[in-house]
Order: C-alpha cells, then structure tokens, then sequence
C-alpha cells in the first residue's frame, strides 16, 4: 500500500465524532479518537493471527519515527520474530539492567519498614550504607542484580568483617540475604544467592549480658536497691519494681499510669504506645499480674509524683522534663552505682528471674509467659495462646515472696553507705 500520510494532513485533520484510522502502508496507521488522541498503530501478521503493535502517540512521535519503528518490525517479521514479543523481552532486559541492589533495597527497606520501629530502621540502614559502600568501591553498584553471583556477595561480606567486625558483617549478611529474598519474591531473581554466607565469616563470640543468678547475690544487690535514693524517684522506683515483673527496660520505663489497674493488681503492657513503638518487643500486647508488694510501689510512687509533678501521664518521668521517660543509660548508671562494679546489666534481672523461678520450681511455661518471649515453633505459637494469668498471679505473688525473703536473708549484712 503506498504511503499515504504527511504531516501537514496529520495536523489539518480534524478530530472525528468516532474513532477513525488514517493508513499509511504497509500496516502503519494513525488511529484519531473523539478524545483528541493520535495514536501510531502496526499491524501486522504472526503465525496466522492478527496482531497490533503501539508505537506512541502524535506529535511525540513524528511520521518518519513512526516508519523507522515500523521498517524496524517489518525486518524482525522477515526474521520469524514476533515483535511485540521481541519488545516485551526487551523491556524486562532493560528492566532487570536497572534493578540493582541499590533499587532492590530500597524497595526492601520500605516494605520492611512498615512492621519495625525507628531503632531497627536506623540499624538496617546502618548495614545497608556498608554494603552499598563496598558495591561502589568495587564498581559494581550499577550492575543488575540478577547479574551477581554468589563469589561477588561472598567478596562484600568478607570486606565488612575485614573493616568492620565479625558481628558487623553477620548482621550485614542477614540484611543482603533478606535484600535478595524479597527481590527473589517479587519476581525480581531467578534465584538467591546469599544464603548462610554467615558461614564464609570467622566464629564472633557471642557476650551474653551480666547477670546474678546466686542467691544471696540477689538478695544483697536488692538490699542496695532499697536504700538507694539517688538519681531521684524515677530511678529509684523503677530499679525496685524491675526485680518483681522482669520486663525489659524499655517495657518498664515507658510505662503509663493509664496502663496499670492498681485495683485489679493488673498491667496491660500495650503492643505499642506512639507512633515510634515503644510498648513490647515483639509488639504483643502483654498482661503482667503485680504483686502485693508491686501495688503498693506503685501507689507511693504515684503519691511522690503528684505531690512534685502534679498529673504526669509517665510513671517514670525524666527529672528533667515529666514529658519524657527516663533513659536507659540512667537506669544502668545507677545500677552500677549500686553494684559497685560494671559486670551488671538491667537485662540481668530477666535472667535472674528464668534461673531462680526455675530452680524453685515454677511452670517453665508461665515463667515463659511471663517473660512474654514467643514460641520459636510458628505452628505451636498458633495454637497456643495460653496466657495463664491466674497461675501467673499466684507465681509472681511467690516470687515476690521469694526474693523479699533473699533480701531478708542478707540483713545481718553492714547496711550500705548512703548514696551521695
């Protein structure tokens, strides 16, 4: 069919009330919609079947742009290629050219970010920095993903431990492997390759937290406890409930008097408490039974502060300012002041807790739930959403007795100096 088109009767038409097809040759034509919409179209004949061909709109793309993407075509035909497949193809080439691990890890790193707190954002983007880093030094960070091998993720890791530390790049190596899985199920990687490349590292040692697990150890370091008053009320109160309830630092000093049910002797822990976390580890609301003795901490705390702060939403306020809670740092400050030596953590008493509760005898599975750690078995966690709470009641209550009784117990101790 000879051509037919020019661009000065492309501009002079008019647009059609319907849809209407200006034939150029040899299956090129201009498609006008009532819209106003020119549209550059192929036909064209693959293995008997009709098919058609986009190859953008007018004026965009000029009538000779238009017959060069058509001759272009033609030629593949001629060859027993389908175009429209041969484009298809093309595109996801120049696709997966541009997905580099910079790209996939951004794309992780939002999705990821959506179920993790700021701390954990702040650690990923931490790793993914020293890896991004070692990618550009090795002139690789333009390079698609689906290109590197094993060798190649095996090399950045091993630079991590080098520079860094052995436990820097185990943590850097999970992040590149969750990097890679996601891609991997986005249909991104045909396969990962960067499974176990914690192995290619040297053994880290891994430092367990300080913590007293003997007896009379406990006992003397809670004596300290009760007649330690600096640092003021905050610290003080907190350091002496800690021991009763065995939550994390960050679970106790976050915690809000709207929280806790002093009548009912209950602490609703929430799941999260702002827009930043906070609340339980796992972001689980947990239920913690309180003592005797842990109400009536509670309730002299509470009288303390109103006499001092008035309304403060915080059961742990920063003396500072009543707005925020008190900081971790000061909360181990003060206990190693207590101690009197630095093998001492806050987490320690978590351990204590396990060891002891054990030892006396306590259910292994309310002193689990207690500690609200989850169950490492996903089919089990399922099916198990035992809270034990009445039992849980009855064990803290003993426990509280307990470790009342190793404070007791060290009495004949000379009493500490006080605190300056």
């Amino acid at each position: 069919m000879p051509a037919n088109l020019t661009d000065a009767k492309i501009r002079n038409m008019s647009t059609p009330e319907k849809p209407k097809k200006l034939f150029d040759g040899d299956g090129l034509f201009l498609q006008l919609t009532p819209a106003g919409g020119r549209w550059w179209r192929f036909r064209y004949w693959f293995q008997k079947k009709e098919k058609l061909l986009s190859f953008g709109t007018y004026p965009a793309v000029s009538l000779k742009e238009a017959r060069e993407k058509r001759d272009e075509a033609r030629d593949l035909l001629a060859k027993g290629i389908d175009p429209g497949v041969d484009r298809k193809e093309t595109k996801a080439k120049e696709a997966a050219e541009r997905f580099t691990f910079t790209v996939a890890a951004e794309r992780w790193f939002e999705h990821h970010a959506a179920g993790t707190v700021p701390r954990t954002q702040t650690k990923n983007r931490m790793y993914l920095a020293a890896i991004n880093d070692i990618f550009k030094r090795k002139s690789i960070d333009d390079t698609a993903l689906a290109s590197l091998d094993r060798k190649t993720f095996v090399d950045v890791v091993q630079v991590i431990e080098k520079e860094k530390s052995s436990h820097f790049a185990f943590r850097a190596a999970t992040v590149l492997k969750n990097v890679c899985v996601y891609a991997y199920n986005e249909g991104r990687l045909a396969a990962v390759h960067t499974y176990d490349l914690g192995k290619v590292l040297n053994p880290h040692e891994t430092k367990h937290r300080p913590a007293l697990i003997d007896p009379v150890a406990v006992g003397s370091l809670l004596r300290k406890i009760q007649h330690y008053s600096g640092e003021g009320s905050s610290v003080s109160y907190c350091l002496r409930i800690l021991p009763y309830i065995a939550l994390r630092s960050e679970e106790i000093r976050g915690a809000r008097w709207s929280e806790l049910d002093l009548d009912a002797a209950l602490w609703t822990v929430p799941a999260t408490r702002h827009e930043h976390g906070g609340g339980m580890k796992m972001r689980i609301e947990h239920t913690v039974p309180l003592s005797r003795q842990v109400v009536s901490l509670f309730r002299e705390l509470k009288e303390k502060q109103v006499a001092l702060l008035g309304d403060c939403e915080l059961c742990f306020p920063s003396p500072r300012a009543k707005s925020r809670q008190i900081t971790s740092e000061s909360l181990m400050c003060a206990l190693k002041v207590i101690h009197g030596q630095s093998d001492i953590s806050v987490h320690g008493f978590r351990t204590s807790f396990s060891t002891l509760a054990r030892e006396k005898g306590f259910n292994p599975d309310h002193v689990e739930k207690q500690l609200a750690h989850q169950l490492k078995d996903r089919v089990e966690a399922t099916y198990n959403k035992a809270e034990y709470l009445e039992q849980r009641r009855k064990m803290m209550q003993e426990w509280a007795d307990y470790i009342d009784g190793l404070r007791a117990q060290v009495g004949h101790l000379v009493e500490p100096a006080a605190n300056k």
